[in-house]
């Protein structure tokens, strides 16, 4: 945690290093929050969920954060950033004329869950397909 602490050093608004284990609690603080900055891709996911302007400290190439983010998150937000690099990504969220919007998010947010019901359906109907068979064995 002492990254975040670092740049939370640097910061000129209050910002929370969060340490706490517990899945809810850390949901309900990336659904309050103004904006997340983190190392996970759990986090990031969340923060993608909830359209929160987010930030993740990975490595650009290569990692699962770095896949994930180009198969499932808006254009204007496919980057892995370094810490030395986390004002310049945020600060295109704000402004008269941000450089990214939430809105781009919201429609890669509903193509997200678009495909993973169509997908849920999809493997629902084999495994039901699979149960009938089983049915017919005994």
């Amino acid at each position: 945690f002492e990254v975040y602490k670092t740049v939370t050093e640097k910061m000129k608004e209050p910002a929370i290093v969060y340490e706490a284990e517990n899945v809810w609690k850390t949901v309900a603080v990336i659904s309050g929050a103004e904006a997340v900055f983190s190392s996970s891709l759990h986090v990031r996911i969340m923060a993608f969920i909830y359209l929160k302007p987010r930030v993740t400290w990975c490595p650009r190439t290569g990692s699962k954060h770095d896949n994930f983010i180009n198969l499932w998150d808006a254009p204007n937000m496919r980057v892995c950033g370094e810490v030395n690099t986390t004002w310049s990504i945020l600060n295109q969220y704000w402004g008269e004329t941000p450089a990214i919007t939430q809105d781009e998010t919201f429609v890669y947010y509903k193509k997200a869950v678009s495909d993973y019901m169509d997908s849920f359906r999809k493997w629902g109907k084999l495994l039901d397909e699979s149960n009938k068979v089983k049915q017919y064995i005994k």
